[in-house]
């Protein structure tokens, strides 16, 4: 882990939070002053604010310098995610309540004018507006709490390989990533997501990495249910960038429990499978991104024909358009990382999906020539424990001829 770069980013992080609860603290008090509310309804999302930051700077602090029990962890950061969060769609709201008061200000002076009790009008309308505007974030971000967060769901989808044998023909592979296992609160969950995939009843499974979220107790909690993912043919998995943060020894560790789950976990290199005589080669990749360079694909693709079906398992997306398509003969490549932003938000049919600005490629099937890539939306969650609009994923894909 780059400690240096940690500390940099949950300092600038955590100013930034500052900030937005300073601006909107400060607006929320001009509002309990001017309508002479009871001074508590200040008071208390003050110390609130107080106490929620001086939590979400040790809870970030706490994964370089010491361990946190992680179910004290898991409620600072739900709790963080309640109270802060919103604040991110409100403080554009109060921005463009500020914006207004100021254009009516200088209207009236540039008008020369006093104001008069129809702009106090306004100035009150601007303001109940807004404030009544920015509780809506809180409504959303509690239901993603409760309700997306767990609401598990199977995305289906028919692969066409040109160079698929027909006896591979309706080849269900079964795909998980993402498990931050270390983010949900206890084994619940996760046992959820067995369930569900079990139902499947895949021929193969994969899971595209970041099993944890720096520490390999978390697959410890929930190894016995890790172990009870059943696939007709097998189960085979690549490391992501969290599977890094830790140390060697404890990385050394995460990978054998990996294994010992009956989880084949392949690390730049090969398995290759024989199935109704025809050959399918599962590839798997080491991490590549996030200033990591784990992976090495030529050594992955080492004894692999051209003219063999082959599907690449690497965790982030980004690397399809860098150094996977043209490149390596993979007909699929499954990825995820991209958690599908964990929030996105839909209005009157037009969805707007801030992880589009961040990644080419973000969720679901893309296709160039003859080479095809699937981003999953992942199962767990990095930061606060929360999904909005982004239900986590299961994917359940059929590889047609």
């Amino acid at each position: 882990m780059d400690i240096t770069r940690f500390i940099v980013f949950f300092s600038i992080l955590t100013l930034i939070l500052s900030i937005i609860e300073f601006y909107t603290l400060f607006n929320w008090r001009k509002f309990v002053n001017k309508n002479k509310i009871n001074i508590l309804w200040y008071s208390i999302p003050k110390y609130l604010s107080i106490i929620l930051l001086l939590i979400s700077s040790i809870s970030m602090f706490s994964s370089i310098f010491f361990s946190l029990n992680e179910k004290f962890r898991y409620i600072s950061m739900m709790l963080i995610a309640i109270w802060v969060l919103p604040k991110l769609a409100i403080v554009p709201i109060l921005m463009i309540k500020d914006v207004s008061n100021l254009f009516i200000s200088l209207v009236n002076k540039f008008s020369n004018k006093k104001e008069k009790n129809i702009d106090l009008e306004k100035r009150k309308f601007v303001e109940v507006s807004s404030w009544s505007l920015a509780t809506i974030p809180f409504f959303m971000v509690s239901k993603g709490l409760f309700s997306t967060t767990y609401d598990f769901t199977v995305r289906r989808a028919e692969v066409i390989l040109q160079n698929l044998p027909k006896e591979l023909d309706g080849l269900k592979i079964v795909q998980l990533s993402d498990l931050h296992l270390g983010s949900f609160y206890d084994y619940r969950p996760f046992q959820e997501v067995v369930r569900i995939t079990n139902s499947l009843k895949a021929d193969i499974i994969v899971i595209t990495g970041d099993f944890v979220n720096n520490s390999p107790k978390e697959l410890k909690e929930n190894y016995s249910d890790l172990s009870k993912l059943n696939s007709e043919i097998g189960m085979y998995s690549c490391l992501g960038n969290h599977d890094h943060y830790m140390s060697e020894f404890d990385h050394r560790t995460l990978i054998k429990a990996i294994n010992d789950t009956g989880n084949k976990l392949l690390i730049n290199n090969s398995e290759k499978l024989i199935i109704n005589n025809s050959i399918l080669n599962i590839v798997g990749v080491d991490n590549v991104g996030m200033r990591q360079k784990f992976g090495d694909f030529k050594l992955a693709f080492d004894g692999i024909e051209e003219e063999e079906t082959s599907i690449l398992l690497c965790h982030d997306p980004t690397n399809w358009d860098l150094h996977i398509r043209n490149n390596f003969p993979a007909d699929l490549t499954l990825s995820g990382h991209t958690h599908g932003g964990q929030v996105a938000w839909e209005f009157n049919g037009i969805e707007f999906k801030p992880a589009k600005f961040v990644y080419r490629q973000s969720e679901g099937l893309y296709k160039n020539g003859d080479n095809q890539l699937y981003v999953n939306r992942g199962i767990g969650t990095v930061g606060p424990p929360l999904r909005i609009g982004v239900k986590p994923e299961i994917t359940e894909l059929i590889l047609k001829v």
